[in-house]
């Protein structure tokens, strides 16, 4: 990093759009400082407002990020690498140690990443799903004949659900594993029941707040082309509170040195009404989530958190909360083609639609793949949970598809 006096430039690392994030909008102290790296698809909505825009082709993937980052930070006095997506953090921390910028590392990063690191830091103080990172199809059966199956197939670093199946049998797991590299994998016990979240905002080990949520189906549901719904859960609920004591734990395995927004997955055993660590990420959580967490309590967690990585003044403190809990929506698309969404919205739900009938799909390839979602509000979970119901319900009857 070069020295010098002067502000130094803030490094941008995102690949959402600016209509989502309005950036500009959110750090106008540092914006004439700003170097955004982006994707090609977001690019041009953040040249309206940013002069410092660098586009990149298959952003997720692409090397070019890094090296992006190392020549901004070769040839400029970068003060700090701003970023939010889970295909950013590894490089983002990478970047950080390399030219010696504040922020989370690499270690920490990781830990929030690799589903391995993560359980067996968090194994020591919660329950989690027995788990194992088999070297050879053989090793994978023979976990899966001593757990019991169904058995879970995953990525070490997935994220979105992708690439996660659940599996039934010897045959059908040696098949799953055939097209998987070996050193992304993780096998996981499965766990019958329902599943919930938990989000907040954590701060060396401690979290400073949260709010629980039940998922309404569950984060698979898209592969069977089911929609997934999630309701926010009442605070004086004793399941809520033994979701807060959780998530208190898992922070505590898992510090963070920055105040961070994070999103927890815990399964409750439909037999035992035991509690179990599914996964957790330092990052808001997909889908709606940011949307009902900003009604529920006010706060933006995305623009705080970015705030505080450009070293800005922030909020990361307990929200006042609201009297309405929240509730959303996805929609998964068919393999086909949507020929029309038909008939009224409901009145109870802000629908967002996003598909332009008559229009071809691909299977959802991921939880958060939508063709339409909803927002839903109300003053009891239970009335969230109704609406939600009837929501699944109108999607269903209004959208005819299709087959191509």
């Amino acid at each position: 990093m070069n020295s010098g006096h002067e502000p130094g430039t803030v490094v941008i690392v995102h690949r959402v759009p600016v209509s989502v994030t309005p950036l500009h909008e959110w750090l106008p102290e540092v914006r004439d400082r700003v170097v955004l790296v982006t994707s090609t698809e977001s690019a041009d909505g953040y040249r309206k407002v940013f002069e410092q825009v660098v586009a990149v082709d298959d952003y997720s993937h692409s090397q070019a990020v890094v090296e992006q980052l190392d020549e901004l930070c070769r040839t400029r006095r970068v003060e700090r690498i701003v970023c939010g997506t889970e295909d950013d953090a590894l490089r983002v921390s990478a970047a950080r140690e390399r030219w010696g910028i504040p922020g989370t590392t690499v270690h920490d990063a990781l830990l929030h990443r690799d589903k391995l690191l993560m359980k067996d830091a968090v194994s020591k103080v919660v329950r989690t799903p027995r788990y194992s990172a088999p070297r050879t199809p053989d090793e994978a059966v023979e976990f899966a004949e001593r757990t019991g199956w169904p058995v879970v197939v995953k990525p070490r670093l997935g994220y979105g659900s992708r690439g996660v199946r659940v599996v039934g049998d010897a045959d059908s797991l040696r098949r799953e594993l055939a097209g998987r590299p070996g050193d992304d994998l993780l096998l996981e016990e499965f766990v019958p029941g329902t599943v919930h979240h938990v989000d907040g905002f954590t701060h060396r080990g401690e979290v400073l707040w949260s709010v629980s949520s039940r998922y309404l189906n569950n984060c698979l549901s898209w592969q069977e082309g089911r929609s997934l719904g999630s309701a926010q859960m009442d605070p004086e609920d004793a399941l809520a509170r033994r979701l807060g004591v959780f998530a208190r734990a898992v922070a505590g395995a898992l510090p963070l040195p920055e105040p961070t927004p994070f999103h927890l997955e815990v399964f409750r055993h439909s037999v035992t009404d035991e509690l179990y660590f599914c996964e957790t990420a330092a990052r808001t959580g997909g889908g709606y989530i940011l949307d009902v967490l900003e009604r529920a309590t006010g706060m933006n967690c995305v623009r705080e958190w970015y705030r505080e990585q450009s070293g800005l003044s922030h909020r990361a403190d307990r929200p006042e909360p609201t009297a309405e809990r929240y509730g959303f929506l996805l929609v998964p698309p068919r393999q086909g083609r949507l020929r029309s969404i038909a008939g009224d919205q409901p009145g109870y739900a802000e629908v967002r639609v996003n598909a332009s009938p008559p229009q071809v799909f691909d299977a959802a390839a991921a939880s958060t793949d939508t063709v339409m979602g909803a927002i839903v509000s109300g003053t009891s979970n239970e009335t969230v949970e109704e609406r939600l119901v009837s929501c699944m319900e109108w999607a269903t009857r209004a959208m005819e598809w299709e087959t191509v």
